[in-house]
């Protein structure tokens, strides 16, 4: 089937293609009347605009780019949602990069979103430190093409773009705060990935909470590097297995919430009953799993409508001075934790 020009328009109206583009556009010199008129006939022709030449012609693509770290992650598909709320109403497209926490995925797609000419990139980084992947990061900053990071930062670009992410430290001291009022004193912490942001600020401020509010943790029990998810099951079991552990745990990711329900069940631990836990992330399975898990609630979809807003005003030529967003998270309390002392205060 051929598809349908303005041109086509043009010839069946009578008119010039000029007229029918500005029809089309929205643009002055073309009364309402036959706007209406050639809006309904390029409707009834099916016709669809080319918009590459559109976006060549205005040197813009009305497209952004997308750097996610684990697509499989609840947090970063409510995170998505919020992006696409906002970027639909403005007839933005958007490509996801999902590297899976790998650096030369996340090279891959810098690179080709680049090379294709996107209007602007949001980005959670894979690693806080990375020279070759930090060089394009910069080099996308120096080329002029906007840029918001979120979840994580990069040191290097601080105060130089955009950035939106949690209270880390005051998300894991409430946590902490919580389990001492339940009067847990010994605590552990699951961590994903070394050299990811999230992961060393929430490690450091269990550390911190731990030896403020008093409370008693182990080396053994602060598990780190816990990726990939088949091997974060297995190291799990094993520690569980162990018999050394601590009355409660902070897990600190969803994708680990999963891999730590996966092997209690393989190995017998009821959680809420033999081990108390804190998640981080708040998806919504956590309500519905048995016990309901008492979790860490990102303000994940509202991260994402911030994100696409800094970019889009970025887009549109605002040059005021970058801002850091930093959001607080809420503690939501189910089951998951055992009060095991009535009398702590």
């Amino acid at each position: 089937m051929k598809k349908v020009t303005m041109k086509d328009i043009a010839e069946k109206l009578g008119v010039s293609i000029s007229t029918v583009s500005r029809a089309l556009s929205n643009s002055p010199g073309v009364s309402e009347e036959l706007k209406e008129r050639v809006r309904k006939t390029a409707e009834e022709m099916g016709y669809f605009p080319n918009l590459l030449a559109r976006s060549l012609k205005k040197s813009e693509s009305k497209t952004v780019g997308l750097i996610v770290p684990d697509i499989s992650n609840p947090f970063f598909v409510e995170f998505l949602e919020g992006v696409d709320k906002v970027f639909f109403s403005k007839e933005y497209k958007f490509i996801v990069g999902n590297t899976d926490e790998d650096l030369d995925r996340e090279k891959t797609y810098l690179e080709w979103f680049i090379s294709h000419g996107v209007d602007g990139i949001i980005a959670a980084p894979t690693a806080e430190r990375s020279k070759s992947n930090e060089r394009i990061f910069r080099k996308i900053v120096k080329m002029g093409i906007p840029l918001v990071l979120f979840d994580r930062f990069l040191e290097s670009l601080e105060g130089r773009v955009d950035a939106i992410c949690v209270d880390n430290e005051l998300a894991i001291r409430e946590a902490l705060v919580y389990l001492k009022g339940m009067g847990h004193e010994s605590v552990g912490i699951m961590l994903g990935k070394i050299g990811i942001y999230t992961m060393k600020k929430r490690k450091e401020a269990f550390l911190r909470g731990v030896e403020e509010l008093g409370m008693k943790t182990k080396k053994s029990w602060i598990l780190e590097d816990l990726f990939p998810e088949n091997e974060a099951v297995e190291r799990i079991e094993n520690f569980l297995k162990s018999g050394d552990v601590p009355t409660a745990l902070v897990i600190s990711n969803q994708s680990l919430t999963r891999s730590f329900l996966r092997a209690s069940k393989s190995v017998g631990i009821t959680v809420g009953e033999d081990i108390s836990t804190v998640s981080f992330d708040d998806a919504v399975e956590n309500e519905f799993y048995s016990p309901p898990l008492t979790s860490i609630r990102q303000p994940a979809k509202e991260m994402g409508k911030m994100a696409a807003t800094f970019l889009l005003s970025r887009i549109e030529g605002d040059r005021s001075r970058p801002s850091k967003v930093v959001l607080r998270t809420e503690l939501i309390v189910r089951e998951s934790v055992k009060k095991i002392n009535p009398s702590s205060p």
